[in-house]
């Protein structure tokens, strides 16, 4: 029993320790972007994510075992905007199994910070756009490495700042428009070859890096951030992409300005346009 004790003080721990040089887990990002169309628009996102590298929050169920964690968390992504900025709602509940070899040290077994983790992260929730023309139900499994954390010492510092991941969708799209026809342009459009009261299955690649603070001057902090997401939708046999870089500059604690370029929305709308503009993202 003491021994099982330790074990979980130790992971929570180590747990902990990754948490303090990452992003917040609720954020609020407004700004104002020029849209496919050449408008001038207000951008809105809110985001909760737990990530594979955060500290398990103790409003999260958690489940251990000799060689395993599994832990489930709401996550919920909002991008949304006036005029016809890109539009996306995607609502889940994920349940993360996270995999670990293990050693003893001094008689105590604790997991091998040595070797990689395994991340399977297990999902389903709806995504959709800002006026519900159609709900997507989706479920979601994947594989994410986990070599992120401090104590990986065999891992490459300028590695530890990325982040990927392999995943099969599948589920369901119900239409909710109320007119036979939806006529939208530009970057609020639905671009997907995906038909509604049809079902869904896709397979998606991502990939992801932050640099955090990359230069550190007297007055001001800047990093760079960015994302590139790659769907193949195989009931159409098409395919989708997103990509969006940021400049980020930090003007305090959970605080940052960032410079955004973005090519494709993403599900799901998968539209194929482009927007551009200045955010203000706060981390709670």
């Amino acid at each position: 029993m003491r021994i099982n004790k330790l074990y979980a003080v130790f992971v929570l721990c180590i747990t902990v320790s990754i948490a303090s040089a990452q992003d917040k887990s609720l954020t609020i990002t407004l700004g104002n972007i020029k849209t496919e169309l050449k408008n001038s628009a207000l951008n809105l996102g809110i985001q909760y994510l737990v990530s594979l590298d955060s500290a398990f929050k103790e409003q999260d169920i958690l489940f251990t075992g000799k060689k395993s964690l599994f832990q489930i968390s709401p996550e919920f992504n909002i991008q949304t905007g006036t005029s016809d900025a890109f539009s996306a709602i995607d609502v889940k509940i994920t349940g993360v199994a996270l995999l670990f070899q293990t050693v003893k040290i001094d008689g105590v077994i604790t997991p091998d910070t040595k070797k990689l983790f395994h991340a399977f992260p297990l999902s389903a929730g709806i995504e959709t756009n800002n006026n519900f023309d159609y709900v997507n139900a989706i479920c979601e499994a994947g594989y994410v490495p986990w070599y992120q954390a401090v104590f990986m010492s065999k891992v490459p510092a300028w590695l530890k700042k990325t982040k990927i991941g392999i995943f099969l969708q599948g589920g369901y799209k119900f239409n909710l428009s109320i007119s036979d026809s939806v006529n939208k342009s530009g970057g609020d459009a639905d671009q997907s070859k995906e038909n509604t009261d049809k079902g869904i299955l896709r397979t998606k690649g991502s990939f992801g890096i932050n640099t955090q603070e990359l230069i550190n001057l007297p007055f001001i902090k800047i990093g760079l951030a960015g994302d590139a997401n790659g769907w193949y939708d195989i009931l159409n046999k098409t395919t989708y992409f997103n990509l969006e870089g940021k400049l980020r500059f930090f003007v305090g604690k959970n605080r940052y300005f960032d410079f955004v370029y973005q090519k494709g929305s993403g599900a799901p709308n998968f539209n194929k346009g482009d927007q551009y503009g200045i955010n203000l993202t706060v981390g709670f």
